[in-house]
């Protein structure tokens, strides 16, 4: 099951990301938090949820997204730093340290209500 949608996205959470690129990582993030409370959540599941723990599920599963999508073009980038007559340019690549940080503060914000699962 897919935990937020795309109006969700954009509309709501304020995502930038094309509709193709979310559609491409909903699943990934999705599976994420199915990882983290140890179960394939359901629709009956998640609508026996109070609206405020459903809202902190959708939101979770957005900026997992939006994690997921900069460590691959982070990955993606082969060159990381270049200077051309004097003017340098360095990209900000996402360690895997810094990945799993992260993603432990995004999964941390999954609902109180879910952690009965775990």
């Amino acid at each position: 099951m897919l935990y937020a949608d795309f109006e969700y996205y954009k509309e709501t959470y304020k995502g930038t990301l094309t509709e193709d690129s979310f559609n491409s990582l909903i699943l990934k993030a999705s599976r994420e938090i199915d990882k983290n409370v140890n179960t394939r959540l359901t629709e009956t599941k998640i609508s026996n949820l109070p609206e405020e723990a459903q809202e902190q599920l959708k939101y979770t599963a957005c900026a997992l997204i939006d994690l997921i999508y900069k460590k691959e073009e982070s990955t993606n980038r082969k060159v990381t730093s270049f200077s051309i007559d004097g003017v340098s340019k360095s990209f900000n690549i996402l360690s895997d340290n810094d990945y799993k940080k992260s993603k432990k503060e995004i999964i941390t914000c999954l609902p109180d209500e879910l952690t009965c699962f775990i």
